[in-house]
């Protein structure tokens, strides 16, 4: 089952009337740095929760982790917006920079536009205190910070009967940095569809695995993942989660020859693929969006690591979209995917500014790469 047939990004960062027609359940995204392939597992996070406070602030965040982040929160935000002065094709028109993202498929969602407003705001500081001879003086301090407010608007399809009376169209604002205003309840009942981002530092992040494990637990679906992890090392045993000396839930591993272990000490490969095992719990009957599927995996263990991603996702009825920049990774994808699987290939190619994108289906992108050895990624 494919929740999203086709996706169409109207407008998100630099990305204009990007098109997605005839998407499979399997969907690989190729093409030269900066062609917007990550953009597009971007939006469609955002797509599937639009009304969520913490999908617009947790999307934005994924390119800049932990202390190497260098924007706040509102800076990331607004960069979700288009910049570019000349925005809107009418010329008379004095339109905001908007995200407009629309797509069919089983998904009730049609349409999500957000407009965002940059403002300036006196906030209280940290009184300063000085001191005499008698007694201390407290002098209230004001600063200036920046600010920034989102209006999203979400249209239902027509064909999903309405759990609102009034309209098939949501509306939320949402206000960053959060730390001064009450959090939105959000609008109960309102539909939306599970989504995972896996970015390149996911599995190196302390706290991802731990939240990714628990719910692997409670899908019960540890069996399974421990089986994916043999792959890699066969003496692994079992995982659970501990805490850890600084009181923090920790990954432990129990090994034939480690005995246990954190997660930590073990390479970047076996690491990445526990990331892509636990999340799938977690997006089931939804989408899971891997940038650079190919990340941190030798080689040698695409095409089996390929096979149980694909065959978890059919089980799961997961939509994936994932990126890549290796031909070897291309090429054990369509391996990976027999002819009962949805695989559908786009290419995207930067040219003058303007990004086009070219759809391969399994059968031709098979001719392509196995009897033609053609370079597909530009």
């Amino acid at each position: 089952m494919r929740h999203i047939d086709e996706f169409t990004i109207h407008s998100f960062r630099g990305l204009r009337d990007i098109k997605l027609e005839g998407l499979g359940q399997i969907n690989l995204l190729v093409g030269e740095n900066n062609s917007g392939k990550t953009s597009i597992l971007e939006a469609l996070s955002l797509f599937c929760d639009p009304l969520n406070w913490r999908k617009w602030s947790g999307t934005p965040s994924t390119r800049e982790v932990g202390n190497s982040a260098s924007l706040s929160v509102s800076e990331r935000v607004t960069w979700l917006f288009p910049q570019s002065e000349n925005y809107d094709d009418d010329s008379s028109s004095s339109a905001a920079p908007k995200i407009w993202l629309s797509a069919f498929g089983g998904f009730p969602v049609e349409e999500v536009v957000a407009h965002y407003e940059q403002f300036s705001e006196m906030v209280q500081a940290r009184p300063l205190i000085r001191e005499t001879e008698r007694e201390l003086f407290y002098e209230d301090r004001y600063r200036e910070v920046e600010s920034v407010k989102v209006e999203v608007s979400t249209l239902l399809s027509k064909a999903l009967p309405s759990l609102f009376d009034t309209s098939r169209e949501l509306h939320e604002t949402f206000m960053f940095p959060a730390s001064r205003y009450s959090l939105p309840p959000g609008k109960s009942g309102v539909t939306t569809l599970p989504a995972q981002i896996i970015n390149p530092s996911s599995h190196r992040l302390s706290s991802t695995p731990s939240q990714l494990w628990t719910d692997v637990i409670n899908a019960e679906a540890k069996e399974e993942a421990i089986q994916l992890l043999r792959f890699f090392d066969n003496s692994i045993q079992d995982v659970d989660i501990i805490i850890g000396f600084a009181g923090r839930p920790t990954i432990s591993v129990k090994h034939k020859e480690l005995k246990r272990a954190p997660l930590s000490i073990f390479g970047d490969g076996l690491r990445r693929i526990f990331t892509l095992a636990a999340a799938i719990p977690r997006v089931r009957g939804g989408l899971l969006l891997v940038d650079e599927l190919e990340l941190a995996i030798h080689t040698k263990a695409l095409e089996k690591s390929f096979a149980w991603l694909v065959k978890a996702c059919v089980q799961n009825n997961i939509q994936l979209f994932a990126t890549t920049h290796s031909l070897e990774a291309v090429d054990a994808l369509l391996q990976a995917c027999d002819e009962t699987v949805d695989l559908a290939t786009y290419r995207l190619l930067l040219n003058d500014g303007q990004i086009s994108v070219t759809r391969f289906d399994k059968a031709y992108l098979t001719r392509l790469r196995q009897d033609l050895g053609v370079e597909i990624r530009w």
